[in-house]
């Protein structure tokens, strides 16, 4: 196993894993106003995939519980908006936001109606309906995110998708009717499942490749506590497999028609417009997350929301912010290094702007940070930015790999903090006192 696996496992876990935990509530008492990115979380799905680490709940069409979540999340959002947060973009994630396009559009209208959004993306699986296509157009939405994983029918049916989606050849027939009907149409593939085919990955990759598609975003299976039984019959993780699919697989299909733009995201070289990522975190260095299980990071804190539904509504109801986990301030050094782990799994760090967020420079406030990555022939600098190379590029998949790893743990505490509260309900009243239109 490459031992740079175990630095990244290290380096994480070692921060992730001191990080801690306080009563939920302070944001009330400390917030600055500020102009953040806005997560939006859509839990509901038609079926579970077995591989999912998110928070996900199965749609019950027979009952009001979309749209009493949708009030919900209407009420929360203007706690943030009565305490003076401002958002400039937004990200929809699930769950399947496309199955509940109706209620989902009428959202995006009211929050559009309050903030001047830049852009808005959306995840969508492949039987997106032309109703959802329409009603998301409508809104302005820039970015359809479609969860397609792969076109082998081998691999859909491992992954549990084939019943659900259909076969490789259908799925590929609906995303290409999607191409054009928003500036970007991203694909996501998932790639290490244990014996992994190359030969099967590179298929997939030049399909989408002489499809044209917009942007391909290529994640590698991450284990959590929500998928630990799925992947524990799937067989281990093999990160020496990972490391071959991904430098000898997926950078030589993609690198002549797709610039990479984060470690595992790749755009197309002739649209200069396809400019946003799967991953928000590396373009906005401070987001609120809303909904049930959703996670901010604001004011140097980290906060998870409720993770049941029936808890989430009840706290908003009662006009609380809905945290039930809420960190201690990350030290200034830690955000530091938060910022750069970020920058450069987006690929690139503006040392300009590092400077401008802490007041010092970058070179010397992360010094051997700095020196490391360079003696390790991970990054290089052009002017006032440092690069990753294609070895540094694999180098930071493995840490936002264990980062997010880790923060599939935060999930978990959040559910279990979720039981907690409701067997015991008190809990901090919060001072926003937000009204519907």
């Amino acid at each position: 196993m490459n031992p740079l696996h175990h630095v990244a496992r290290w380096a994480v876990n070692r921060k992730l894993g001191h990080l801690r935990w306080e009563a939920p509530g302070r944001l009330s008492g400390g917030v600055r106003p500020s102009r953040s990115f806005l997560y939006i979380h859509v839990p509901f799905c038609e079926s579970i995939c077995p591989f999912c680490m998110f928070n996900a709940h199965k749609l019950d069409r027979r009952s009001i519980q979309v749209q009493d979540y949708f009030a919900a999340l209407k009420q929360e959002l203007l706690m943030y908006e009565a305490a003076g947060f401002d958002f400039g973009a937004a990200y929809v994630g699930g769950g399947t936001p496309a199955l509940v396009h109706e209620e989902l559009a009428r959202f995006l209208e009211f929050v559009r109606d309050r903030f001047d959004l830049a852009e808005v993306s959306v995840e969508a699986n492949p039987r997106v309906s032309d109703a959802a296509v329409q009603s998301f157009r409508a809104v302005g939405v820039d970015r359809l995110s479609v969860g397609v994983q792969s076109f082998d029918d081998g691999m859909l049916a491992r992954l549990g998708r084939l019943e659900a989606y259909g076969s490789g050849a259908e799925i590929r027939e609906r995303v290409n009717r999607l191409l054009g009907q928003f500036r970007i149409v991203n694909v996501d593939f998932i790639f290490n499942l244990p014996d992994h085919d190359p030969e099967v990955l590179a298929r997939d990759l030049q399909t989408a490749v002489d499809d044209g598609i917009d942007q391909l975003t290529t994640y590698p299976l991450m284990e959590a506590q929500q998928n630990r039984s799925y992947v524990d019959r799937q067989g281990r993780i093999d990160y020496d497999l990972e490391a071959y699919l991904y430098k000898r697989v997926i950078l030589p299909t993609l690198r002549e028609r797709y610039t990479p733009v984060s470690s595992w995201c790749f755009s197309r070289k002739d649209k200069p417009e396809v400019d946003m990522l799967d991953e928000y975190v590396v373009d906005y260095f401070d987001y609120v997350g809303i909904g049930t299980g959703s996670m901010s990071l604001h004011d140097g804190r980290v906060s998870v929301n409720a993770y049941t539904l029936p808890l989430y509504q009840r706290l908003v109801a009662q006009g609380r912010l809905p945290v039930v986990l809420e960190s201690a301030p990350l030290a200034r050094r830690d955000y530091m290094l938060y910022y750069l782990m970020m920058a450069l799994f987006g690929r690139r760090v503006d040392c300009k702007k590092f400077e401008a967020i802490f007041g010092v420079p970058l070179k010397r406030a992360l010094w051997p940070e700095c020196t490391a990555l360079r003696a390790m022939g991970l990054v290089y600098a052009r002017g006032d930015h440092i690069y990753t190379n294609e070895r540094g590029m694999y180098v930071f998949l493995m840490i936002l790999r264990e980062f997010f790893t880790h923060v599939n743990r935060f999930r978990s505490l959040a559910r279990e903090a979720s039981h907690k509260l409701e067997r015991h309900p008190a809990a901090p009243k919060l001072s926003f006192e937000p009204v519907l239109d």
